[in-house]
């Protein structure tokens, strides 16, 4: 095993962003690669992960600010030099409890550390320490509100423009561009919101019930690691958006005693555990299918900690797969399928940068492919819901209506009978589609039904 190699958290942070620009992989698996062979203390790697995340919500604001203090065009500038530039340049402008001499000094011993030429260690230093200079003129810049700065790319706002129009278009990168609240999905089989409530706030922990869902909890000003939240290694709760709660909860009414279910694309098992949850109440069974290896771990564990005594069959390979060698039908399948994610760029905003204008098209195939072979596993009337976390129509109704074009024996169903009161905003034209806000993330679900014809 090569030796580990010690290094900050602001020179692992311009890592990261530097191979996020080459590689258009997502930022998470980029960082915890970089882990593995720069590890970081438990607080330096909470700031490396505020400083990347914050720095991907105001990439343009920041860049504008540079450019204002550089006299050559940034993309001249060499990518670790640029990185580095915008993470010095974040915290001097929006981390208050950084002291600015510490962003730049740090700043400096990131490119130092890159062993980059020595007249760049004092480009890096001129640069940050004007930037302090000229703090109330910079801010300036990005703070004109007949010109706001969206800090999205400009094809994707133009995307959300034509398709909601630009009040709202403008709302949704406003919206993108905060952090995401911590939203708790309270473990039905083991415990209930208001025990779990008052068991936080024994703790000094604030939190209030969600908007949406009656099993959540939104804890208003938690940071840190959430296994240190009582009752997390207890499976009391999961980290969960409301959105993801509500779509699972669009498979029932489940059958009692013998209804079988099937989380068909499984993920680390989120959707899954308000699916066990909702078995339970009626004794019914749920499988799942997930192909990626790490996800597959991630999935055990998940499951060992919220539900160790619930027996849930996991195949390990891709739905295609299950499809030929299964003979097993379902009475209810959640197919979350794989998606841009476009409405979920609060929670990851790398994804706001990676996408393509091409990649939605692509994305289509692979979930009509899905969407087909769940149909083949869908006992007469059964239920399949389809679900992306993706704004964008290519994904979501126009999926629907390809399906069912080529499925005369499934039919659409109005969302409103499955879920609660609280969430019945959420719907439009039958659909589960809300819109990124405050407390709960963008999601695309349909409910559609499969009754062949008696012919």
């Amino acid at each position: 095993m090569p030796p580990l190699h010690k290094k900050s958290a602001r020179f692992v942070a311009t890592k990261t962003l530097c191979e996020l620009e080459k590689s258009r992989k997502p930022v998470k698996n980029i960082f915890n690669a970089l882990l593995a062979e720069y590890p970081l203390e438990s607080n330096d790697r909470q700031l490396a992960v505020n400083i990347i995340y914050g720095i991907l919500r105001k990439r343009e604001s920041l860049d504008i600010m540079l450019q204002h203090l550089c006299s050559q065009p940034l993309k001249k500038l060499k990518p670790f030099i640029h990185q580095a530039l915008r993470v010095g340049l974040y915290q001097i402008m929006f981390l208050d409890r950084i002291p600015e001499s510490a962003a730049v000094n740090e700043s400096v011993k990131a490119v130092k550390a890159a062993r980059l030429p020595k007249r760049l260690h004092g480009f890096v230093n001129g640069v940050l320490r004007n930037s302090i200079r000229k703090r109330d003129e910079l801010l300036a810049l990005i703070k004109n509100p007949d010109h706001p700065i969206l800090n999205h790319p400009h094809w994707l706002v133009g995307r959300w423009k034509k398709q909601y129009g630009e009040k709202e278009a403008l709302r949704i990168c406003k919206q993108n561009n905060e952090q995401a609240v911590f939203s708790l999905q309270v473990n039905s089989c083991v415990t209930d919101r208001e025990t779990l409530l008052e068991h936080l706030q024994k703790n000094e922990i604030v939190a209030h019930p969600g908007k949406y869902c009656s099993d959540t909890l939104i804890l208003d000003d938690f940071h840190g690691d959430v296994s240190r939240i009582p009752g997390f290694n207890e499976g009391h709760f999961q980290i969960q958006d409301q959105g993801a709660q509500l779509l699972s909860r669009l498979i029932g009414p489940m059958i009692p005693d013998d209804g079988e279910y099937l989380d068909a694309c499984a993920g680390v098992g989120g959707k899954t555990s308000v699916l066990v949850q909702l078995a339970e109440q009626v004794q019914a069974k749920v499988s799942a299918v997930e192909p990626e290896k790490a996800r597959l771990e991630k999935f055990k564990e998940n499951m060992s900690r919220l539900h160790p005594s619930v027996d849930i069959p996991l195949f390990p390979h891709r739905l295609q797969d299950y499809a030929v060698s299964n003979s097993k039908r379902f009475h209810g399948i959640l197919l979350d399928a794989p998606c841009s994610g476009t409405g979920v760029t609060r929670r990851h905003p790398d994804i706001r940068w990676n996408r393509r204008g091409e990649d939605f098209k692509h994305y289509q195939e692979t979930q009509l492919e899905l969407l087909q072979t769940a149909a083949t596993l869908l006992l007469p009337n059964g239920i399949l819901i389809y679900a992306t976390c993706s704004l964008e129509a290519e994904e979501n109704e126009q999926v629907i209506k390809q399906f069912l074009n080529r499925n005369p024996d499934f039919s659409l169903e109005d969302c409103t009978a499955s879920l609660p009161p609280t969430a019945l905003s959420l719907i439009t034209n039958g659909y589960f589609s809300p819109m990124p806000s405050t407390e709960i993330d963008g999601f695309f679900s349909a409910r559609l039904r499969n009754k062949p014809s008696s012919k």
